[in-house]
């Protein structure tokens, strides 16, 4: 990498995985003297070279940019990568409505190898699809499993539609997975629900109504693997960000006490730096999420209308420099977690991940209904930020940003080098 780099590593429970790493930081940290230290964090879409290989892609187009904002070149920077057991998603295949069900049997077959982590819940499922179509037993065994690996509970925006994922009858969630649940209100369009990627599903209906989304219910269980692996990741991103990169964050800071911290997180890592900030102590200069996955009302007030505030609500007020957030529409290749939900809660609105969705997305709609936020565009390199002006920016990414992974090219890089440098 261009600029100096090391990286720590956390298992599920946020525990340092290797205690060489922390001998490295404290080593990188006093030859190299910061000013400016960055802690990046990946999503659920990484093994760790592939975490490594997005951070040196980001980092070199940061360092590509220093010469265009006055003073960058004079900052001493030191990378700091967070590595974290993210599952391992299957390449992109887009079965679905049209395809043959010996193809979404093939392709649910793979899904559940890789993504499954528990080996003996993985068997049973793998023996369970090829029964799926023709036998509602099965189709009971499959969902009760899939259930077996969730969370015990969830917080946030999304609460109901997990309870619900939890409770209904099997059948319901099968058909919500399909997109053929009724509702009072169908969706109008798509959008980026929780701005995560889910090796290439097909996305929503766009003309309304969901049905013939997949026709087949082996389809529809592929969804479901993704909506049970994405409440997984959920809750360890946030156990990662409270347990294990907070209090990194706080040895940063003793190691390095001059040093401004600035955090940076995609997809889930935006959830484990959002959850970082609230577990430490340490003073956080600039955060930056980018296409972060966790809803549109996280660092909310009162988003509901009723006085609710969102998990990460008391975020803004301890980061000293800007917030920045980029969302584009462009994230289409979304997991259906979100959709299936709003299906299961009955909670669909105008439609399914927009700005009137209670299960949008940040990466999607940015920070909605947040006191200090302003939406704005993603600029080219050169343009001018006024960052100092408002604490949470919302920049409409839709000219730069293609997907969902696409955060490593030199404007979203200058917009994070431009927080850093309003500090």
């Amino acid at each position: 990498m261009k600029l100096p780099y090391t990286d720590v590593a956390f298992d599920a429970k946020g525990a340092i995985a290797h205690p060489e790493d922390l001998d490295d930081l404290a080593t990188t940290l006093a030859d190299k003297r910061p000013t400016d230290v960055l802690v990046i964090s990946h999503g659920w879409n990484n093994t760790p070279g592939q975490a490594r290989a997005l951070y040196e892609s980001l980092i070199d187009s940061v360092a590509a940019v220093r010469s265009r904002l006055d003073g960058a070149l004079d900052r001493r920077f030191v990378v700091v990568g967070v590595l974290w057991p993210s599952i391992q998603w299957a390449e992109d295949e887009n079965s679905g409505a049209g395809a043959g069900v010996d193809d979404d049997v093939a392709a649910l077959e793979r899904e559940i190898d890789q993504r499954i982590e528990d080996p003996a819940v993985r068997a049973k499922l793998e023996a369970l699809a090829p029964k799926l179509e023709a036998s509602s037993q099965a189709q009971e065994e499959f969902v009760a499993l899939l259930r077996s690996t969730l969370p015990g509970s969830t917080k946030g925006e999304d609460k109901a539609g997990f309870d619900a994922l939890k409770k209904a009858p099997a059948s319901e969630v099968l058909e919500a997975a399909r997109g053929g649940l009724e509702t009072d209100a169908a969706p109008a369009a798509v959008g980026g629900a929780a701005s995560i990627d889910p090796a290439g599903l097909a996305p929503l209906d766009t003309d309304g109504g969901g049905a013939g989304f997949f026709d087949s219910i082996v389809g529809a269980a592929r969804n479901l693997v993704n909506v049970s692996t994405y409440y997984t990741m959920k809750e360890r991103a946030g156990v990662v960000g409270k347990k294990g990169i907070g209090p990194l964050l706080d040895r940063i800071h003793d190691e390095a006490a001059d040093a401004r911290i600035h955090l940076v997180g995609h997809s889930f890592g935006g959830r484990a730096m959002t959850a970082a900030v609230l577990a430490t102590s340490a003073p956080v200069a600039s955060l930056s999420l980018l296409q972060a996955a966790y809803s549109h009302f996280g660092m909310a007030k009162d988003w509901d209308g009723a006085g609710k505030s969102g998990m990460f609500a008391k975020v803004p007020a301890k980061v000293s420099g800007p917030i920045i957030v980029t969302h584009t529409r462009n994230d289409k290749a979304v997991g259906m977690a979100y959709p299936i939900a709003s299906r299961l809660a009955r909670q669909i609105g105008v439609a399914l991940g927009d700005q009137n969705d209670p299960y949008g997305g940040i990466g999607r709609n940015g920070a909605l209904k947040t006191p200090g936020g302003v939406a704005a565009t993603l600029l080219d390199v050169g343009g001018t930020y006024d960052f100092a002006a408002h604490d949470v920016w919302s920049l409409n990414a839709d000219a730069f940003v293609s997907g969902h992974s696409d955060i490593t090219g030199r404007q979203v890089a200058y917009a994070v080098l431009s927080a850093v440098m309003s500090t």
